[in-house]
């Protein structure tokens, strides 16, 4: 019996991709950092945590990822000449990817703010809409139908995460204490993963009879 289980965890884990131990390691390393980035910024923003600017942590963050990604283009692409013969010959794909890049900029941004009047567990949970939303927009700039199978994950996904922190809702802790400008910067922030999401796999796809069928949902 215990062979069988082995045998349908590594099936699980082929089937998302994650054939290798390498794989593994940095899924679950993903998945760790995530969560406890949340909880940390949320303690971060309590009354008796010391005073920052949210701003300042962004912009440090984003630096630190791009060091780390040119540090990687460099050591794989074969030097600094390498990368900028690169951007010349694709300068306006760098504009195209400079609108999503704005989007998750003023998303990390409302991290902070809006982990300010949510807690964590509540936060993650609305923001499980993004799901819903991406799959309206999915459609409009794809012209593609989503099947009945994937309306129903959604839907599946999205009733699951409700109903996980119904309790809270129905004894009105925080959540329901937040004002309108919290909803309509947490909506905001929604709407700026998904436009970044959905566009960002349009120009991964391309329009062209070259593009590439790549998907990132």
């Amino acid at each position: 019996e215990s062979r069988e289980h082995g045998d349908d965890w590594y099936g699980t884990m082929a089937l998302l991709g994650l054939d290798s131990l390498f794989a593994q390691t940095l899924f679950w390393t993903y998945v760790s950092l995530w969560v406890s980035c949340h909880l940390l910024i949320f303690q971060s923003r309590q009354p008796n945590s010391p005073a920052f600017n949210a701003t300042s942590v962004v912009l440090l963050t984003e630096a630190l990822k791009l060091l780390i990604a040119l540090t990687l283009v460099l050591w794989n692409e074969g030097g600094f000449a390498s990368l900028v013969r690169a951007v010349q010959g694709n300068r306006m794909l760098l504009v195209k990817y400079a609108l999503p890049a704005l989007l998750y900029c003023v998303y990390n941004n409302l991290v902070y703010v809006n982990l300010e009047v949510f807690d964590p567990g509540t936060y993650n949970v609305l923001l499980q809409l993004r799901i819903v939303l991406t799959g309206l927009l999915y459609q409009l700039l794809f012209s593609k139908q989503l099947n009945r199978h994937q309306w129903r994950a959604i839907i599946l996904i999205s009733v699951g995460c409700v109903v996980k922190e119904s309790a809270k809702l129905s004894h009105g802790t925080d959540v329901m204490q937040a004002d309108l400008r919290s909803w309509a910067l947490l909506l905001a922030q929604m709407l700026c993963s998904v436009f970044a999401g959905v566009y960002n796999e349009m120009l991964l796809k391309g329009t062209g009879s070259g593009a590439v069928p790549v998907s990132t949902n």
